[in-house]
């Protein structure tokens, strides 16, 4: 599903971290567990003991070790505290922010003053003035208030800029009456701001799903890798524990010599494999020390003696939650919630633009006091002042091409979230039925390898009465160990599917 390729996109997206391997001292100590351990003490007439490697998902034990395991709770704790693109992603928050803040300067008080002076023509005047204006959110309202001074001379059609000897105050607002009065400029800013903040904070939420997801599989991939080591060491312990009383066998003519060499081969066979299965641990725990970080950041390489010793239980996975999970996804999931939201911001757009379109007609009132002497002036010293002002371009052309982008996009996008709602029903559904075949793998898996240990154990009671070789014996061991490498599989792809599946609901993170 795209929900996958998206995780995985991301992940290709993310910081990489390359390592070298040598051939010498591996990158971390192995747990005493790993270690070689002493061959058993296996009485006369038994070929080897029985192999009785648990399997790998029975309890939630911690291995034996120095250091606590680590557990998914642990590392996604970690991950949301210091994860550096996770943190690079809450600064979208603070852009958002500043963006909402820009808006709201729009509504500073405001501050003008002037001066103009004509001392060289037939009048001669000095004009001076500071004004105070505020917008308002409410109905577009605008209120102001200053002092004006005009002394000297002036031609009869500039009167008014004369004012009485101490000047004059005055006060008033200006009111729209069509365009800009349901929604102007300033407040489309300021509402699509605010619309872009909860934008911002649905996209940390929709980046820190996907990184808890991949550091969700990249968990699981190392404990399996963990469980893979062990049954490759448990293998391996099998034909070192043997070897010496087949050697002993054949000294004393009870065996061909052929058995002794088989089971160096298998010996050598075993080896290279947990040496392969310590390889991939290795690459495993290097992957999750991209997500595994300490206080300051920096990466922690987990050791192999903070592996869990099983895997949790395989828990049922009731279908009738489906229905449920579906209604839950659709409004949690992020993606959803931005392009809605994105839709309000267009929404807000084309209203605007459906405003401008509309004539505009603004009445304004104002209140004036003049101070001092009159001179000249013939008016005041109180007065107030109305006036009403009309403004419209006869062929709208702008806003009503604006209007126009703003509607088609709006459409567009309700397209796009009608196949997104569709898309994550699908998701859902894909990642419950992902789930529930995991599920039902590990338990027809289980009944494989209870059948496959009964084989082993009658093909080593054959071989003890001489009626088997070593070869089938090394047969049926190795077809044990790949049946229990298949379980640790199914019970990892389990767990992956249900991190896809939280995903996929968006489940919050505790």
């Amino acid at each position: 599903m795209k929900l996958a390729g998206a995780c995985l996109l991301l992940a290709a997206i993310l910081p990489a971290q390359t390592a070298e391997f040598s051939t010498g001292q591996p990158r971390f100590r192995l747990p005493d567990r790993y270690q070689s351990t002493p061959r058993p003490n296996i009485q006369p007439g038994q070929l080897a003991p029985r192999s009785e490697a648990p399997p790998p998902s029975r309890a939630s034990n911690q291995a034996p070790g120095v250091r606590t395991a680590l557990t998914l709770e642990v590392l996604l704790d970690s991950v949301r505290r210091n994860y550096p693109p996770l943190l690079a992603a809450l600064f979208d928050q603070d852009v958002a922010d500043a963006e909402l803040l820009a808006a709201l300067g729009k509504f500073d008080l405001r501050l003008s003053a002037n001066f103009e002076t004509d001392q060289f023509g037939f009048y001669n005047n000095n004009i001076a003035g500071a004004f105070l204006e505020q917008a308002t959110p409410y109905q577009g309202l605008r209120y102001y208030s200053g002092y004006r001074l005009g002394r000297g001379s002036f031609p009869s059609y500039e009167g008014k800029l004369q004012t009485r000897q101490d000047g004059e105050f005055e006060t008033g607002f200006k009111l729209p009456l069509f365009r800009d009065r349901a929604i102007d400029q300033r407040r489309a800013d300021l509402r699509r701001a605010e619309i872009g903040r909860a934008i911002a904070n649905l996209g940390i939420q929709q980046q820190q799903l996907i990184v808890n997801q991949l550091a969700t599989r990249r968990y699981w991939s190392w404990v399996a890798a963990g469980q893979r080591f062990q049954v490759a060491k448990s293998l391996l312990d099998i034909a070192l524990a043997r070897d010496q009383i087949l050697r002993d066998s054949v000294e004393a003519g009870q065996l061909p010599r052929v058995e002794v060499i088989d089971n160096n081969r298998a010996i050598l066979q075993r080896r290279s494999s947990l040496v392969e299965a310590e390889r991939f641990l290795q690459l495993t725990a290097i992957d999750l020390s991209l997500f595994y970080r300490d206080a300051n950041g920096q990466a922690l390489l987990p050791e192999a003696n903070q592996l869990p010793a099983l895997f949790p239980d395989v828990a049922d996975f009731p279908e009738e939650r489906l229905k449920e999970d579906i209604t839950l996804a659709l409004r949690r999931r992020p993606e959803l919630q931005r392009l809605i939201s994105q839709g309000d911001q267009l929404r807000v757009e084309a209203q605007l633009y459906r405003n401008q379109r509309l004539p505009a007609i603004d009445v304004g009132v104002g209140f004036y006091n003049g101070f001092g002497d009159a001179n000249r002036v013939l008016r005041g010293p109180q007065e107030v002042r109305t006036g009403l002002n009309f403004d419209l371009p006869l062929q709208r052309r702008e806003a009503t091409g604006r209007l126009a982008s703003a509607e088609a996009r709006l459409m567009q996008l309700e397209q796009r979230e009608r196949f997104l709602r569709d898309q994550i029903v699908a998701e859902v559904q894909d990642a419950m039925s992902g789930v529930r075949a995991a599920q039902s793998r590990v338990q027809l898996i289980r009944q494989e390898i209870d059948v496959a240990r009964q084989l082993e154990e009658l093909e080593r009671d054959r071989f003890q009465l001489g009626d088997s070789t070593l070869f089938l014996v090394n047969l049926r061991e190795q077809t044990t160990a790949d049946a229990q490498n298949r379980e640790v599989s199914a019970i990892a792809d389990y767990f992956l599917a249900l991190a896809l599946y939280d995903l996929a609901i968006a489940r919050p993170v505790p």
